[in-house]
């Protein structure tokens, strides 16, 4: 492998480190600095905890007066030890109370930043989402983004955890070895310098791990999509007996994710033991050096001992808060790779413009697009007059989806252009006065009266019911067991499709929009049925411009337009 090459690899874990660090540092702002001072002022109470021990030892065993601390004494006059000792307790007492208040301001501090950072994260992924051209979102796999969101957020979020534990870490050692220093600079140099070392290892040996995470990043995302298509497909292999296929492949990505959260664990265990047998021969020698060969005071070597041993806590802390940093690093790299596949609108960018209102005809002049695929419509000359009734109809392929697509602002024309009532279409404005209902009828996992309010919430019960009467569905919903409030199932399984095909449109008008755009929305109800709803929106006062994408002849009789394509071109328009 080339050099430049290698140095890339190496350097991708700290590149991915510092933009995960400079989105935390940009989210936390005061809140991040308000934590830090907590951090501080809590390790600073650990160590000034420590440094009493010192004092308290030295007056409990009558041993060798610290320098130090016996000028502080007798500064203040104090020479009974009684009276030294029953103030150093309380001092150290109080230090104590002081330091719990303190870590559990900062504990609540460092959760609410982490857990708000995460939230802002998963909003900032469903505004990119929202916001980004239709093209590109189509082209994303369902399992990339619901993985993203719920086990890739939630490592995101383990990542900042364990870098803030590692940030206290550090502040507790710092603090702990400058109290070293004050009691044995000589000593305490020897295990700084010792205590550098090992950081350099443990930091320098953080790009296998990082690798290890992004191999699971993408492990999930296959366990998720096999999930998927598990169940989406689990009719169909139900019907043929062929639910083999997916139990293979559902274990063959559980086992690939399992593997690699499995190598994670094994480093960390060979970190752990590595890290204590270390621990252990370093402190030892230390404290035999003191004694040996510094001829250390009994109360500071005993004190040392106790730093020593309090030091292993936050170092070990340290070291597997770099583990599982840069393990959970791999989370905000899919965060960042998702939002360099997406071209975003900001939210903001739209706030401030009128709605378009049309009061004159939608228009196509020399409307063209192409998809890289090859389909799509060219040289498109159209006008829709207000409230008409449209019916578009040609063989698949023939570009009746693009057409529509272009129609509410999904797709931008590549050369051309649409307008309404003689504005320019603008799609953020225009998209607020369009009820869609495609095919499939979308329907989520919720009440009846839920999925009908989506866009109406204010809506009242009357209301509603007149809406499914003139669609021929308020039998279906009054023989629920729950009427409005009953749960119809993920997708509304627990329905017909042409009893989701009529809750889908019965939605559409509840908003009353100013477009109502049918894509083969009535194909899954029988001819009467559907003769029935399309008389009904024929008589609608005022009634919307209505576009019917449909393979029906009988759907297009109801039409007062009807518009023929094939291979991207408008063959016919009858008005």
């Amino acid at each position: 492998m080339h050099v430049k090459q290698l140095l890339a690899q190496k350097l991708i874990p700290w590149q991915a480190a510092r933009h995960l660090l400079a989105a935390f540092r940009y989210y936390s702002g005061r809140g991040g600095a308000i934590a830090a001072a907590f951090v501080t002022a809590g390790a600073l109470f650990e160590g000034a905890g420590l440094l009493l021990l010192v004092p308290i030892i030295g007056v409990i065993t009558h041993a060798e007066k610290h320098a130090l601390f016996e000028e502080w004494f007798l500064a203040m006059g104090l020479n009974a030890p009684s009276i030294r000792l029953a103030l150093l307790v309380s001092a150290f007492a109080a230090v104590l109370l002081l330091r719990s208040v303190i870590l559990f301001a900062r504990d609540i501090q460092l959760v609410r930043l982490q857990t708000g950072f995460v939230e802002a994260q998963r909003n900032q992924v469903m505004q990119m989402l929202a916001m980004a051209p239709w093209e590109e979102v189509a082209q994303l796999r369902h399992a990339r983004v619901m993985n993203l969101m719920g086990a890739e957020m939630q490592r995101m979020g383990n990542s900042l955890h364990f870098f803030i534990q590692g940030c206290v870490g550090v502040a507790m050692l710092i603090v702990q070895i400058a109290l070293a220093f004050l009691l044995a600079p000589a000593l305490a140099a020897s295990a700084f310098g010792i205590l550098l070392l090992g950081g350099s290892v443990v930091v320098l040996g953080q790009v296998r791990v990082h690798g290890i995470g992004t191999q699971v990043v993408t492990a999930g995302q296959d366990l998720m999509n096999s999930a998927n298509s598990f169940l989406g497909g689990l009719k169909t292999a139900a019907a043929q007996g062929a639910q083999a296929f997916f139990i293979t492949e559902f274990a063959k990505a559980q086992r690939n994710v399992l593997a690699g959260q499995l190598r994670f664990a094994k480093r960390q265990a060979s970190g752990r033991l590595i890290f204590g047998v270390a621990a252990g021969l370093v402190g030892g020698a230390i404290v035999f050096i003191g004694f040996t060969f510094f001829q250390a005071q009994s109360a500071v070597l005993i004190a040392l001992v106790l730093i020593f041993a309090r030091m292993s806590g936050p170092a070990l802390q340290v070291q597997q808060a770099a583990q599982n940093f840069f393990f959970g690093v791999a989370g905000f790299d899919a965060i960042k790779e998702l939002s360099n596949d997406l071209t975003c609108v900001k939210v903001g960018e739209t706030k401030t413009e009128k709605p378009v209102r049309p009061d004159g005809a939608i228009t196509f002049h020399q409307v063209t697009f192409r998809h890289a695929s090859g389909g799509g419509v060219e040289l498109v000359d159209l006008e829709i007059q207000p409230g008409a009734m449209v019916g578009i109809s040609g063989p698949s392929g023939a570009g009746k989806t693009t057409l529509i697509d272009l129609l509410v602002g999904l797709i931008t024309p590549q050369h051309g252009e649409i307008r309404i009532g003689g504005t320019l279409l603008n799609a953020a404005s225009w998209q607020r006065r369009i009820a869609y209902v495609q095919q499939d009828g979308f329907l989520f996992h919720d009440s009846v009266r839920r999925n009908l309010l989506w866009h109406a919430p204010d809506t009242s019960t009357d209301e509603i019911m007149n809406m499914l009467e003139m669609l021929g569905a308020r039998a279906i919903v009054e023989r629920l067991p729950q009427g409005l409030d009953s749960i119809i199932g993920e997708r509304g399984a627990l329905l017909s499709g042409g009893e989701r095909q009529r809750l889908g449109l019965a939605r559409a008008l509840i908003s009353k929009p100013t477009l109502l755009v049918l894509d083969e929305a009535t194909n899954a109800i029988d001819r009467a049925g559907e003769a029935a709803i399309l008389d009904s929106l024929a008589k609608l006062s005022p009634r919307p411009t209505i576009v019917m994408v449909t393979h029906r002849e009988e759907a297009l009789t109801f039409c007062n337009q009807c518009i023929y394509l094939e291979a991207g071109h408008v063959r016919q328009q009858h008005i």
